[in-house]
Formats: structure tokens, C-alpha cells, sequence
């Protein structure tokens, strides 16, 4: 089975889309070599989200105090 490959940049956005709905961050916001990294390590756009969330102690915006979505995420 041969695998797809996605130009970087495409990762890169698809990165940027979860940390700005997740966290209201963009990758200019952290370390790119890293994203780079779990690229080449093939991990998806949202296992590198979730590491990138854990090594920076970032907390969810889209997480009500509830524990569920908040209203702006579900427009």
C-alpha cells in the first residue's frame, strides 16, 4: 500500500485550523519544527494538536465549563 503524501503546507494548515478552533492559537504560536517533525513522523494533524497542546500546557477554548462545546463552536 503506498502512502498519500501532503505537501507540508497543507499539514501546516490543517494544524493551524485545530490549534485556532481548539486553543485560539496559531502555529505562528509555537515551535514549527515540531509540526514539521510529527509530519515526518506521520501523525495526524490532530496527534500533532494534542502533543503540541501537552508540551505547551495549553488549555481548550472550545470546551464549555461543563465539560461540553461551548455555543460559538457549534455556528
Amino acid at each position: 500500500m503506498t502512502e498519500k503524501i501532503v505537501p507540508f503546507i497543507d499539514y501546516l494548515n490543517a494544524v493551524d485550523d485545530l490549534l485556532e478552533s481548539r486553543y485560539g492559537i496559531t502555529s505562528n504560536d509555537v515551535d514549527v519544527a515540531s509540526i514539521a517533525g510529527s509530519q515526518d513522523d506521520g501523525w495526524t494533524p490532530a496527534e500533532c494538536v494534542e502533543w503540541l497542546a501537552g508540551k505547551y500546557e495549553l488549555e481548550r477554548i472550545d470546551i464549555g465549563p461543563y465539560g461540553g462545546t461551548s455555543c460559538a463552536t457549534r455556528l
